[in-house]
């Protein structure tokens, strides 16, 4: 909107009338809907209040005063305006209509809803009003509804560019993504300018892997200045694995309706990240529990790098969060100041994180060991034992094609020794009483999560689980965090955080992730699962363990080459030992509570002397084959030594970082000495 013109009144002229403070209320009526309508604010409002003083029982000037106060953004005296018009005037479709515009700019959708129907009941042939009726439908997750409202308006007017992005949008949320196409290409038709049916034509396309088309759909919305699109972007960069553009695109997204500016308000300046000079930062939650879990990670580096940092995010978090070294609050202090603010999605940016570096991914929560203790005797150890997650978010504004309908998933109930516990809450949990007679699903009914604080049961029970199978939702963040063994079932076209063609996650490395091949259907996705458990579960069964003293060094280097193997090697079978192997020592690694705030940068610099090791082995064995030992193959022969030694000594920094008992030792032989052995790694 442009802030220097208010918008253009649309409201109906009454007819005229003849006794004289009527026609002098008229005229001041009359009056002050030009005046508004030219820009000239200050005169329009002082016209109205004449007309309302010779004429306060007055329906359209009432809806004029409304109408002003909305644009004014002084919300419930305009309700009190449109309310009292509509007392004396009931018959007034633009009336309802307004006042249902002025609900849906307060998201207050339900009452909306009322007032567009009373609108529809006065006027039935209106077309606008079928159009309104759709968009506030489709926020309340009534899609169905809204796809025959949107039509309705279109039978009514063919050409009607809005009706047909209504239209589409509900089309896209229901996942009919192809119809979603034809329905915004329907309202470009009509309106080829139209920035959002632009954006929404860049996200089907999206949808239908059509990216680099996608991306020119974006653009063209941006450039009609859609902010929106610049978001869409953002995701669609960051999808493609292009991080560095990405979250510059990603800063645009939007919040309730309104820009992250608006929403979190700009008290401070911006936090621009670890060479900040800014020393008490207020990181302020953005999105919804699972982007809170996934982001947080961060706070745990600015905490332990010096940083005064307070989280305000929900109070129901806080017991999960509370080791993160941050204070955490529910609301701003209001005799309390910081040096900067940052919103907490906004944080991989601020660290410049990239897929290949400055991405923390070592598990940065954990469990309350009472809590884990009470859930492992209710669990139990038989079997094994899968956390289950079908149903993820149930707002309007979730995407409802993430989640996995329960019978899908009766293939892993006829697993040999798989028990199926279910870890759902609320909305979706109805579905246990639906199941075929065959599928047994062990429930906690209302005792897990039954406080105050959000998770806090279930991230115990994880712990107590061999594997947690969930869909797209905030328990595969919980799950990653903690470092569990997880599995995410993904529609045809994930979301950006899952990247493209990836069956791993560079956010949580005990993650596996299984997309659909094709859209909406989940058996194959369950089928490949179910798979995969079968011969984890009869491992588990036969499992036969030997406990050997180890140093806490060499159970990290293990994990890393055995992450390396598990990117890299590509047999089926190979694949399968090398992840129970690594499952195994990762649970391991977690009973020792190694939580070190200097432990992730060791493992990381470890791992990545691995894959060197890994490379130069390679290089070697191609020496071989090629008979060529020459001076390649005697350099690479030299960094065998050169490397294990950088090695030795990462292991041995472990080692005393976290007190094992066991302290590995290497020795060197040295030319200048006299006696000297060989050392063995």
């Amino acid at each position: 909107m442009n802030a220097s013109r208010p918008p253009r009144a649309n409201i109906k002229l009454p007819a005229p009338i003849n006794n004289e403070p009527a026609i002098l209320a008229e005229a001041a009526y009359r009056e002050g809907v030009r005046l508004w309508n030219d820009g000239r604010r200050e005169e329009a409002i002082a016209a109205l209040d004449r007309a309302l003083r010779t004429k306060p029982d007055f329906p359209a000037a009432l809806q004029m005063g409304g109408f002003i106060l909305g644009a004014l953004g002084r919300r419930e005296p305009a309700l009190n305006f449109y309310r009292r018009a509509l007392e004396l005037d009931s018959s007034s479709s633009m009336g309802w209509s307004n006042l249902g515009k002025l609900f849906f700019e307060m998201r207050r959708f339900p009452e909306a809803l009322a007032a567009f129907d009373a609108s529809l009941k006065v006027a039935p042939r209106d077309a606008d009003g079928w159009n309104n009726r759709a968009g506030a439908l489709r926020e309340l997750g009534r899609l169905k509804e809204s796809i025959a409202a949107a039509e309705q308006a279109l039978r009514l007017r063919p050409a009607f560019a809005e009706a047909a992005l209504n239209l589409g949008n509900a089309l896209l949320k229901l996942d009919r993504v192809e119809d979603a196409l034809a329905a915004y290409k329907r309202s470009l038709a009509s309106r080829p300018d139209f920035a959002s049916a632009h954006c929404g034509r860049a996200l089907t396309l999206q949808a239908l892997s059509r990216h680099d088309e996608a991306l020119a759909a974006f653009e063209e919305a941006e450039r009609l200045g859609s902010a929106e699109a610049i978001s869409g972007k953002g995701c669609l960069r960051l999808l493609q694995g292009d991080f560095a553009s990405g979250w510059e695109g990603y800063e645009a997204r939007w919040v309730d309706g309104r820009s992250l500016k608006e929403a979190l308000g700009a008290r401070y300046p911006e936090w621009k990240g670890p060479t900040d000079p800014a020393r008490r930062v207020l990181v302020m939650s953005d999105h919804g529990l699972g982007d809170t879990i996934q982001f947080c990670r961060y706070i745990r580096l600015m905490a332990h790098s010096g940083i005064e940092t307070t989280f305000l995010c929900p109070a129901k978090l806080h017991r999960l969060l509370s080791h993160l070294g941050a204070r955490l609050i529910a609301a701003l202090p209001t005799e309390e100041s910081f040096d900067a603010q940052i919103a907490v999605s906004s944080l991989p940016r601020a660290y410049a994180t990239r897929i290949d570096r400055n991405l923390p991914s070592e598990r940065y929560l954990s469990a309350e060991p009472d809590l884990c203790a009470k859930w492992a005797a209710r669990i139990g150890t038989h079997g094994f034992k899968i956390g289950l997650v079908w149903q993820g978010n149930p707002h309007p504004e979730a995407d409802m094609a993430r989640s996995v309908p329960l019978k899908v998933l009766a293939p892993l109930a006829r697993t040999p020794n798989v028990r199926l516990i279910s870890l759902q809450k609320g909305f979706g949990a109805e579905q246990i009483e639906t199941v075929p007679p065959d599928m047994r699903i062990e429930t906690f009914g209302d005792e897990l999560d039954s406080g105050p604080d959000a998770f806090v049961d279930s991230a115990a029970a994880m712990t107590h689980m061999d594997l947690i199978v969930t869909c797209d939702t905030s328990l595969a963040h919980l799950a990653g965090a903690l470092g569990r063994p997880v599995w995410v079932a993904l529609k045809k076209d994930a979301e950006w955080r899952w990247l493209l063609e990836r069956d791993d996650s560079p956010w949580y490395p005990t993650m596996r992730l299984f997309r659909q091949e094709r859209r909406g259907s989940w058996e194959g996705v369950v089928g490949r699962i179910a798979e995969a458990v079968a011969p984890l579960a009869q491992t588990r069964a036969a499992l036969r363990l030997v406990a050997i003293p180890g140093a806490i060094g060499e159970l990290i280097d293990k994990i890393t080459i055995l992450e390396i193997k598990s990117s890299r090697l590509r047999s089926a079978d190979q694949l399968r030992n090398v992840r129970v192997e690594l499952e195994l020592l990762r649970e391991l690694a977690l009973s020792g509570a190694l939580d070190h705030p200097e432990l992730p940068a060791l493992k990381d610099e470890l791992a990545t002397v691995n894959l060197r090791l890994w490379d130069i082995e390679d290089g070697i064995r191609d020496c071989e084959h090629r008979r060529d030992f020459g001076p390649r193959f005697i350099d690479l022969a030299r960094a065998v030594y050169q490397t294990n030694d950088r090695r030795a000594e990462l292991k041995k920094k472990i080692n005393l970082l976290v007190n094992s008992t066991i302290i590995e030792e290497k020795s060197y032989y040295r030319a200048d000495c006299a006696v000297g052995q060989s050392g063995i790694a």
